[in-house]
């Protein structure tokens, strides 16, 4: 990041530079170069203009109209992606600093045996926890509504984008992408529930204050329960962090963002060699 604001230095003096470095810093974040990759590859390729692109950027009106909610909406995917890392981070913060905190009391000398008490004043900690969630499902939904540009359709859901994209032509590219869609849709029930309002993602948004969950404490010492993912619920010897449960959840969402992107690279490409053979063999 110290190269971007020296180089910028060269260009806008020093006093510029250094008011964007210091503004980053309070105010910007970042995810890793891998968390990335798939859409610099994307973005590289949509740079190279293929046909469709080419087509798109070489009518101002349909550079308007397609190109740029195709990017808009790739990048709302990439944003949505990036808030789900920046909350996984805040809130594993906070989960490290909570367990510390617990692991310093005896619960013993203030419970007896076999009573539970539940404590809270973690509210914090839920903010992050439904800020992930929503912003999880916002990177479908952005998803959905970049790459349904191709088709000429306007879909801002991910669940019917996923639905319908067989309807869609050419049927060479919907069907690829229909197929990458079903390879990960088992996956994402909390954000797309098979009944509507009782994802959590769906009670966040629209019902209830979900919670990342609930620290209970006794003579046994202490364990967090609950919560949005059920934490510990079905099975008492389960004693995983939340953090960790939605560090899965986020890598799950990684490979399918990949997979998309991908997935229309390879059968736009695949699609327009085979519209270019077919029209110089007539």
């Amino acid at each position: 990041m110290a190269d971007i604001y020296t180089s910028l230095a060269v260009f806008l003096g020093d006093d510029v530079a250094k008011a964007i470095s210091q503004i980053a810093e309070i105010a910007d974040f970042e995810m890793s170069d891998a968390a990335n990759e798939p859409f610099v590859k994307f973005t590289e390729w949509i740079n190279s203009r293929p046909g469709f692109i080419d087509a798109w950027r070489s009518d101002p009106v349909l550079e308007r109209k397609f190109y740029m909610r195709l990017m808009s909406g790739v990048e709302a995917a990439r944003d949505g992606y990036r808030a789900a890392v920046y909350h996984l981070e805040r809130l594993r913060e906070m989960e490290d600093q909570l367990y510390a905190v617990l692991a310093e009391f005896d619960f013993s000398n203030s419970i007896p045996p076999n009573s539970v008490m539940a404590i809270g004043n973690t509210r914090r900690w839920s903010f992050e926890y439904q800020a992930f969630v929503i912003d999880y499902r916002r990177a479908l939904d952005g998803l959905a509504w970049g790459l349904s540009t191709y088709f000429k359709v306007e879909q801002s859901s991910f669940k019917q984008f996923a639905k319908t994209l067989p309807k869609y032509r050419p049927a060479v590219v919907s069907v690829a992408l229909a197929s990458a869609c079903a390879r990960h849709m088992e996956h994402f029930a909390f954000v797309i529930g098979t009944e509507r309002g009782r994802s959590v993602r769906d009670r966040i948004a629209h019902r209830e204050s979900v919670q990342a969950g609930c620290i209970n404490v006794g003579a046994f010492g202490f364990r967090i329960v609950g919560g949005g993912e059920d934490l510990g619920i079905s099975d008492f010897n389960d004693r995983r962090r939340l953090a960790d449960v939605l560090e899965a959840r986020l890598l799950t969402l990684h490979v399918c963002l990949a997979d998309q992107l991908k997935t229309l690279q390879d059968a736009v490409t695949a699609h327009e060699a085979d519209t270019i053979g077919s029209n110089a063999s007539d």
